[in-house]
């Protein structure tokens, strides 16, 4: 059978039906995605793995899976899924083993009654450091430490003592580099910071 060269083949052409060709392709598609990759419902059952999510679980630095329940090493990776919504991809930096780092997105991906998250990590080629990010912004030494601190997950109280500042000193610099980076809360700094990593 002969096809007309001006448009492609799709999908319809073939002998499969429409639905089943296109469903391999895109399983196949996810599934050969580099990143780990997972749907969870909000309680953290997963629902689904693809072959990077499922050789991450077997390596156990970053989660665990037991009894279908997904068990992360950091409960920085159980408050994203927690806040995930369908608008945009929630973001973090996560400590691992070792002082590596892994970035994760989760994100809302069906709504109710049934809400499920995909959530997506991936392990930072290198110590994570946000420098163009302080340098464009001009933030001060003080100041792009306390952030890139933020964004390894580091609670405030951690920051002051391993800083040796007082909390109302941290505030004030937090006060100062959220207005040099034009932010106004948590959330929105690891916005602007994660656009330097792409989900």
């Amino acid at each position: 059978m002969s096809h007309d060269r001006r448009r492609p083949i799709s999908v319809a052409d073939e002998d499969d039906e429409p639905g089943a060709a296109c469903g391999r392709a895109l399983a196949n598609w996810i599934d050969g995605e580099r990143r780990a990759r997972l749907i969870v419902t909000r309680d953290l059952d997963v629902l689904w793995l693809n072959e990077a999510a499922r050789a991450l679980r077997d390596d156990g630095e970053a989660f665990e899976v037991c009894d279908g329940r997904l068990t992360p090493r950091s409960p920085i990776i159980s408050s994203l899924v927690a806040a995930a919504r369908p608008e945009e991809a929630g973001c973090a930096v996560v400590p691992g083993e070792g002082g590596r780092h892994w970035v994760a997105w989760a994100r809302e991906v069906c709504g109710p009654p049934d809400v499920l998250i995909g959530l997506t990590l991936q392990r930072a080629r290198s110590e994570i450091r946000f420098q163009a990010l302080i340098e464009n912004h001009l933030l001060t030494p003080s100041e792009g430490r306390i952030i890139e601190m933020l964004l390894a997950g580091v609670e405030t109280g951690r920051i002051a003592q391993t800083l040796d500042i007082s909390i109302e000193t941290l505030r004030t610099h937090l006060k100062h580099a959220y207005q040099k980076l034009g932010v106004r809360s948590r959330g929105e700094l690891f916005a602007e910071a994660l656009s330097f990593i792409g989900p």
